[in-house]
């Protein structure tokens, strides 16, 4: 650690304005900073580190070189009805933790309990200990330091005395280990654990010892340790099961049959039974006690209120029984050493603090209270845990609640004449029978999404044609849909991680910092969205549909509609040819429609659930990094299409002053896009209108980002000359006019156009390069070559 509280930097070679001064360490300010540090190293964003509500200046003592907090979930179980020496009446305790089951289980087990009249418990006492170690010439040395260190207890309470009024020490116990005496000093220390009590205490009783010639010798004594790891402390042992460290605590109930079978779902001799073979395979395996489940009681209190965390293997060393009564089941659990607190350490944090206080463990007496609470629980997770796995609950419940549980995917079969009804029930044709589903073969460009997905998950995702057989009002027909089943964001996020992963180097590091912002969190649920709109502008321009389905505790995201026949321009995604100047014009001036949906709404769509993040200068600055690992290997892996001339214009035209042009972006009037505007996505109905489809990557964005994509896209290289990019960009202007009903400033909308080509080459481009390396796009080298002559155009028209 630095003078100034950020590790590593020396002040010689810190940038300028980044020093903290050492009285400045617990601040706000010298947080940030270190925040700012842990940035620079790791290069990644830390958000969730930025804010937090704890007092910097309140945390000497708990932390050092502090950037924030880790924020854990808290759930409540019970209540459990106690009859204990310290704590009666019902509680509900806190438990912090990340393990699905824990807290139900615990509220299970304790509602067994209280139905059967309560637990006992009593804290039956409390000793905290500290075991420095002397090291002598000889073992004759150590011997009579031993035996004579014995007679000085009440020398050593008077030097322990000058360090703490709350800690006691009640008694020493030397060991000789050869030529060394470990000697256990054994406190009670209040309501406090008092592993940092007992440790100053413990160290001034050996500044006394030292100061005693007769004790230590004239250079007989050859070094001290303060604690030579005989204590116990944080660790399993023997001793500490024996004797104890902390507080000594045990709980037991009875449990009638009837309640055991109602609540638990077992039967008293199979609970009993069960029981007795969990407790051979602890003995078997040589396990400290025999208990099922305590560690996650201890660790989900401790955590909740601010105990020592790391003292959980010890305290969680635990003795559970159960024995058969004539009635049902007696049940107890001793935890010899639970090393618990209610003052000092994290109980003085405000959250901590408060849950303390929602028990009643705060004042004198509370660390008793804290310690019986923590045992009834512990009984209570037992009996729920070994009646879950002796009845078979065990792993059922960890799959509908555990974190890895497994997922019932939507399966292929399940698109049968029952759900084909369902779909069509919801459009046109109320009443319908479906009498078949046969599967059609219609070749198709599947999209990039889910064409590289479906590689990386186990499940059934993709376009899948089908044709129906119907019987509606007594007349037979078919009909052609396509279902479109989608994958999750989580696995799109994954898939393309993967991807990164595979270009190595700078864009796996910096896609991992990033894959949040990279538009494809909710492309699961916004598709769907979009299709159940029902503004004619956006419903006339899109495949009709027929249904949506959504399930998120299957992961199932469903779409089934129309399979686009008849019409012009299908399947032209890998070699996009074929687009005339009279279907552009078509797509422009029907993307002008499109766009007029949401146009000069934009606090409206921000507010859309399903919106996912919107692109904003902020995040493009702050990803310049990962652009230009992006470029770098676009022009490294590809370098027959990404030449050194279009790379060094990449970087220093695009990426280099994005903080200068980006945010012009923000300034101007922005709407729905699609994000995706391309042939692979778009077709020409035989009537002349367009059909556009795909639309899971639809943002926030200028309408000109549509324009400028479907221009490097479609365009034939001979088409690209400024009269003609011109004259479509009108249209797309025109008619954004038109269906808007707002006038477009034309300079401001050229000015848009520039600025969405140079986003386009900076990001989409980059990732597109990333998807190339997985899997060949014969499309891509065309649209490369068309989006630098569109700039090369523009850069063009500014210099005359």
């Amino acid at each position: 650690m630095s003078p100034d509280g950020i590790p590593g930097q020396s002040r010689q070679s810190r940038p300028a304005g980044r020093y903290v001064p050492a009285r400045g360490i617990y601040t706000e300010s010298a947080r940030l900073q270190r925040l700012g540090w842990l940035r620079s190293m790791t290069r990644l964003g830390l958000d969730s580190l930025q804010h937090t509500q704890l007092d910097a200046g309140k945390l000497t003592g708990n932390i050092e070189g502090f950037v924030g907090t880790v924020e854990i979930p808290v759930g409540v179980a019970g209540p459990l009805l106690f009859c204990g020496e310290n704590v009666q009446g019902e509680i509900y305790a806190p438990m912090a933790t990340t393990e699905g089951a824990l807290v139900s289980s615990a509220t299970r087990g304790a509602m067994a309990v209280t139905m059967a009249g309560g637990v006992s418990t009593r804290a039956v006492s409390q000793a905290m200990t500290r075991a420095p170690v002397f090291a002598f010439t000889r073992l004759s040395v150590a011997g009579r330091f031993a035996a004579a260190i014995l007679r000085h207890l009440d020398d050593l309470r008077t030097a322990i005395r000058h360090v703490s009024h709350h800690a006691e020490l009640i008694s020493i116990d030397p060991v000789v280990l050869g030529r060394t005496v470990h000697v256990r000093f054994r406190y009670t220390t209040g309501d406090a654990a008092g592993q940092n009590m007992t440790t100053a205490c413990t160290w001034h009783a050996c500044q006394w010892i030292l100061q005693q010639p007769h004790l230590v010798g004239d250079g007989e004594l050859e070094s001290f340790i303060i604690e030579g790891n005989t204590s116990g402390d944080k660790k399993a042992s023997s001793q500490a099961m024996a004797e104890g460290r902390g507080i000594r605590v045990s709980a037991d109930c009875l449990l009638p049959g009837g309640v055991v079978e109602r609540v638990l779902k077992t039967t008293p001799d199979e609970l009993v039974r069960g029981y007795q073979h969990i407790a051979a395979g602890a003995v078997h395996s040589g396990v400290l006690g025999s208990n099922a489940n305590t560690a996650n009681i201890v660790a989900a209190i401790f955590t909740a209120t601010g105990q020592d965390i790391a003292c959980v293997h010890e305290s969680s060393v635990g003795q559970f029984i159960l024995e058969r009564t004539p009635d049902g089941v007696y049940a107890s659990v001793t935890l010899p050493g639970l090393a618990v607190g209610t003052v000092g350490g994290g109980t003085h944090l405000p959250t901590q603090h408060e849950l303390l206080e929602s028990m009643g463990c705060t004042g004198r007496g509370s660390a008793a209270r804290l310690a019986e609470i923590i045992a009834g629980f512990a009984l209570a997770l037992d009996l729920s845990t070994v009646s879950a796995a002796v009845s078979g609950q065990f792993a059922s419940a960890h799959e509908r609640l555990g974190r890895n549980r497994p997922v019932r995917w939507f399966q292929l079969d399940e698109l049968d004449a029952q759900f084909f009804e369902s779909a069509l029930s919801h459009s046109e044709m109320p009443g319908v029978k479906v009498t078949g589903v046969e599967t059609a073969h219609i070749p198709m460009g599947p999209s990039v999404l889910s064409e590289l997905t479906s590689r990386t998950v186990k499940k059934a995702v993709g376009l899948f044609p089908m044709q129906l057989r119907l019987d509606h009002d007594d007349v037979e027909q078919k009909l052609d849909v396509m279902v479109k089943v989608k994958p999750t964001d989580r696995e799109v996020i994954k898939m393309a991680g993967l991807a990164a992963a595979l270009c190595g180097g700078p864009v796996a590091t910096h896609y991992r910092r990033f894959d949040q912002r990279l538009g494809f969190v909710g492309c699961d649920v916004r598709e769907l969205a979009l299709y159940e709109q029902t503004d004619t502008r956006f419903t006339s321009l899109v495949p009709k549909q027929y249904r949506t389905y959504r399930d998120d505790r299957r992961e199932a995201y469903v779409i089934v509609m129309e399979c686009l026949g008849d019409m012009e321009l299908m399947h032209t995604s890998d070699e996009a040819r074929g687009w005339s100047r009279r279907h552009l014009g078509i797509a422009l001036r029907d993307l002008g429609q499109l766009h007029s949906v949401w146009y000069g709404k934009e606090s409206a769509l921000r507010r859309m659930p399903w919106i996912g993040h919107v692109p904003n200068a902020a995040d493009m600055v702050e990803m310049r990094d990962l652009w230009l690992a992006l470029a770098d290997h676009s022009a490294q892996e590809f370098p027959e299409l990404v030449d050194g001339r279009h790379h060094e214009r990449l970087v220093s035209s695009c990426i280099a002053d994005i903080d200068s042009w980006w945010p012009q972006i923000e300034t101007m009037p922005r709407t729905l896009v699609h994000n995706d505007f391309n042939p692979r996505n778009l077709a020409i109905r035989a009537d002349g209108r367009l059909c556009a489809y795909d639309w899971e990557l639809a943002t926030l964005h200028i309408p000109q980002h549509d324009l400028a994509e479907l221009l490097c896209t479609a365009l034939e290289p001979a088409d690209i000359n400024a009269t003609a990019v011109g004259e479509l960009s009108e249209i797309h202007r025109r008619s954004l006019e038109t269906h808007a009903r707002t006038a477009i400033d034309r300079a401001q909308w050229e000015s848009g156009y520039r600025l969405a080509l140079r986003d386009l080459a900076v990001n989409r481009f980059g990732l597109y390069f990333v998807a190339h390396t997985v899997r060949h796009y014969g499309f891509l080298e065309q649209w490369w070559r068309n989006l630098w002559a569109l700039i090369d155009l523009t850069e063009a028209a500014d210099r005359s």
